[in-house]
């Protein structure tokens, strides 16, 4: 019979790569903890209308990725694609609009595109959105909490901040409208999807990886040039704002956002590798997504970052957990050893594993196969006395050691050294 196998472009997490998986998101939490952002967690599925009417109907997520269905009861539903408009659209269903929200959020996230290294059809995202301040400093923010978390994650040396604005709304249709004259000009010469993009979305053409593409961009209109006094400003505050923080960038006047919600600040950390699957992190300013699904006209800025992508990025996570075994030298003992394995409080970075067949000899082999650094081991002799022998695996030494005693035990003689290493 044929193995069952996972859907296309999706991945079941286990061993070393659920630990690594869970790493990143507990790095994240642990940051966002500290910079006062709340968590939020929105369902799986949304109604369609949310995504269409915030990301576009030109956005490649609507018009060719989006999961989307009609259940028994003809409600249109999607699965969620990307997370923003999901936290924009339980603000405004839990009546938050009126205050200044920092949210946090983790989970997956469904597209239905070609899977290829670093794209999945479920994948998993983190995400933070500031809400309520149209404020350079709160751009500046969710920047600074991006640093960290990459410098946490020890990746951000291998990464390029990109950055760069896309004005107001009336700005970027004037822009729109110079950039598609320039590009009806060189028709020709653009790809067969950028042809196609021309018609819908000219913005997603400076986006384009194909070579013809990217050599006809470079003459492309500037939209810095196209900025009104406020939104120079506000761009050249967040700028002046990253210099004195000593946070490299690099100004792309290329870089755009593919949803239509997006305005002002935009940015991505991408790896220096030429491939089109190469942004780790991005996000920037969407000061009309609420309005557009019929919220109040509110500010927010926020980013989401890949986890698979950074995945790929961490070369070797290095656990730093030690596994403890325990085992007895009869059946008749095995439930004392449960005992007092149950009445054991937890330890950081020690895991206990209890070990309840074979002979002597294979608890030992069993113990060892899965690198325990020793065992605790409940005898006739020792349980009369209340004691259990402990072996070092990695001294050969054994000792006796009061029931009571052994999370003091492990504190002492393994923890608080594991830490002087």
């Amino acid at each position: 019979m044929q193995k069952i196998k996972t859907v296309k472009g999706t991945r079941d997490l286990l061993g070393n790569e659920i630990i690594l998986h869970n790493h990143i998101i507990e790095k994240f939490v642990s940051l966002c903890n500290l910079f006062n952002f709340s968590q939020i967690s929105t369902p799986i599925l949304e109604y369609s209308e949310i995504f269409t009417k915030s990301l576009g109907l030109s956005s490649d997520i609507v018009s060719k990725e989006m999961y989307n269905f009609e259940d028994q009861g003809k409600d249109k539903l999607v699965l969620r694609p990307e997370g923003t408009a999901a936290i924009a659209r339980a603000i405004i269903t839990n009546s938050l609009e009126q205050d200044s929200n920092k949210f946090f959020y983790h989970g997956p996230m469904f597209r239905r595109e070609r899977p290829q290294s670093g794209r999945l059809r479920q994948f998993h995202q983190v995400g933070i959105e500031y809400i309520g301040t149209n404020n350079f400093l709160s751009d500046l923010e969710v920047i600074i909490l991006a640093e960290e978390f990459l410098k946490d994650l020890k990746i951000r040396e291998k990464l390029v901040l990109e950055i760069n604005s896309l004005g107001n709304e009336m700005i970027r249709k004037k822009y729109n409208e110079s950039l598609k004259n320039y590009l009806e000009e060189n028709i020709t010469e653009l790809s067969n999807l950028s042809k196609e993009r021309l018609k819908k979305n000219p913005l997603r053409i400076l986006d384009s990886k194909e070579k013809n593409d990217i050599k006809i961009v470079k003459g492309a209109p500037n939209i810095i040039d196209f900025l009104d006094d406020e939104s120079k400003r506000m761009f050249e505050d967040l700028i002046n704002g990253l210099e004195k923080l000593s946070i490299n960038y690099n100004i792309n006047k290329y870089l755009v956002r593919g949803l239509d919600y997006y305005n002002h600040t935009a940015f991505e950390y991408v790896t220096e590798e030429k491939k089109s699957q190469n942004t780790v992190l991005a996000g920037g300013r969407y000061n009309q997504l609420f309005a557009s699904i019929g919220g109040k006209d509110l500010c927010g800025v926020g980013w989401a970052a890949g986890v698979e992508r950074i995945e790929m990025q961490i070369n070797e996570l290095k656990t730093n957990d030690d596994k403890v075994c325990f085992f007895s030298t009869s059946k008749e003992l095995d439930l004392e050893v449960l005992k007092i394995i149950a009445k054991l409080e937890s330890i950081n970075n020690i895991k206990m594993h209890f070990i309840n067949s074979g002979n002597l000899k294979k608890k030992f082999s069993k113990a060892n196969k899965i690198g325990s650094i020793g065992s605790f081991i409940l005898g006739e002799d020792e349980w009369k006395i209340q004691k259990i022998t402990w072996k070092d695996f990695s001294t050969g030494a054994q000792e006796m050691v009061e029931l009571d005693n052994i999370h003091q035990f492990l504190i002492k003689n393994y923890l608080n050294k594991k830490k002087c290493r």
